[in-house]
């Protein structure tokens, strides 16, 4: 029998957590849900994978997805994100829930995607949503939880850029250029690749003094004064409006107190293309991608028949991973190093298994740690699987009463 060259090896963008980061992932999924809960957000779950057309509502990412047939024919596909789940969700189970709705989630997605620092194929997600609520209160709400959670998981050199897809929106329908080249513009604009913003817009023939405009307004970024300076050179409705959506919500960052971690950034244009208001992205320097990322996407639960504005954010767990295996989350309540040690091994000589079992469950209900050795032993096999196991304490069975022995300089009986 031939065996594949695959075998034993795992696919690109997909990995193993052995148990000291299996462990760390579990407790940066809790702290993160210990902490939206005290701002009211429940918990839900979503599938993993949905019939392909769900998750496509909005926008074509088609080339994202990791598709594959059922037995009846019908096309699935794994979620790339889990926000269009909720939207589904929300507008066919819960349209009778009070508004505003808090949601929160804990979920594995799946997009094809480059494989850049600590990103992933497979996503690990913990984020929140909340629906039915259109002002800028909530969108500032959602912030301050995106930085809260940055703190929570031991961050500390962290930065928010804040945007609005309105701007870029408005400057694109000015120039009405075609879709095509929209596309490359905002490509260009997303990874603040200015000289093919400048090619993209030229090769349009476009006056110089708009080409200028736009790339000038395209690149503003810094404190709420830019805002001022934008207002002066936007002319559009819609542009206008935005700036004034993106002061109201940096004022209420100011009333939270967290304002010293805001940058304002005009040329901040998510990969998701379903964001209607402010978007964000948060940045630790040790990184090269976001940490977090979120929005307002006020059109996507309509898709589903269910008009129902929202707003919301997502963390990725695997970042955060990457930062503990380098070493660089400071936090070590979170992610300790060492692997989590047990209390007690309760071992046990022949024919003393029934009193083994019974001192094993009577320390684990006072809370302790213990594995019970699944097979009989003497004294010195069990003190060297003791030591080899890096328990703290060896219990070793071999009366009725049993015997207690310390692992370190234990004395044969």
């Amino acid at each position: 029998m031939m065996i594949s060259p695959r075998f034993g090896r795992l696919p690109e963008g997909v990995r193993d957590l052995l148990p000291a980061a299996a462990r760390c992932k579990r407790q940066l999924e809790q702290t993160f849900a210990d902490l939206v809960a005290i701002w009211g957000y429940l918990e839900v779950a979503t599938p993993t994978f949905e019939y392909f057309e769900n998750l496509i509502a909005t926008n074509n990412i088609d080339d994202q997805l990791y598709k594959f047939l059922n037995r009846r024919g019908h096309l699935m596909a794994l979620k790339p994100d889990t926000t269009r789940s909720i939207a589904r969700m929300v507008a066919t189970r819960m349209r009778n829930a009070a508004l505003p709705l808090r949601l929160y989630y804990l979920a594995h997605a799946f997009r094809y995607e480059e494989l850049l620092a600590g990103r992933q194929r497979e996503i690990y997600q913990a984020g929140v949503e909340m629906l039915g609520s259109a002002g800028p209160v909530a969108d500032a709400e959602i912030i301050v939880l995106a930085v809260e959670a940055m703190q929570a998981c031991g961050l500390s050199d962290f930065r928010i850029s804040l945007g609005h897809v309105g701007i870029f929106n408005s400057l694109m329908t000015e120039l009405e250029l075609p879709a095509a080249q929209v596309r490359a513009i905002k490509a260009a604009v997303s990874n603040k690749d200015f000289v093919c913003l400048g090619e993209q817009l030229a090769a349009k023939d476009l006056p110089a003094e708009k080409r200028q405009r736009v790339t000038r307004l395209l690149s503003l970024r810094g404190d709420v004064e830019i805002l001022t300076a934008a207002a002066g050179v936007l002319t559009s409705k819609e542009a206008l409006t935005a700036l004034k959506n993106l002061d109201l919500i940096y004022r209420t960052l100011q009333n939270h107190g967290i304002e010293q971690y805001i940058t304002i950034d005009l040329g901040l244009l998510p990969g998701l293309d379903y964001y209607t208001g402010m978007v964000f992205e948060g940045y630790t320097l040790a990184l090269g991608v976001p940490v977090c990322s979120g929005g307002r996407y006020d059109d996507l639960i309509a898709n589903f028949g269910y008009d129902l504005p929202a707003t919301g954010f997502a963390m990725s767990i695997n970042q955060l991973l990457t930062l503990y295996e380098r070493q660089q989350l400071p936090s070590t309540a979170q992610c300790p190093v060492a692997e989590l040690q047990t209390d007690v091994l309760v071992a046990w000589a022949a024919d003393h298994l029934e009193i083994a079992v019974r001192k094993a469950q009577e320390l684990r209900t006072s809370g302790l740690r213990v594995k019970l050795a699944p097979e009989a032993n003497t004294y010195e096999q069990a003190l060297q699987n003791s030591r080899q196991q890096n328990v703290k304490e060896l219990i070793y069975i071999k009366s009725t009463l049993g015997n207690s022995k310390k692992v370190p300089n234990t004395p044969s009986p």
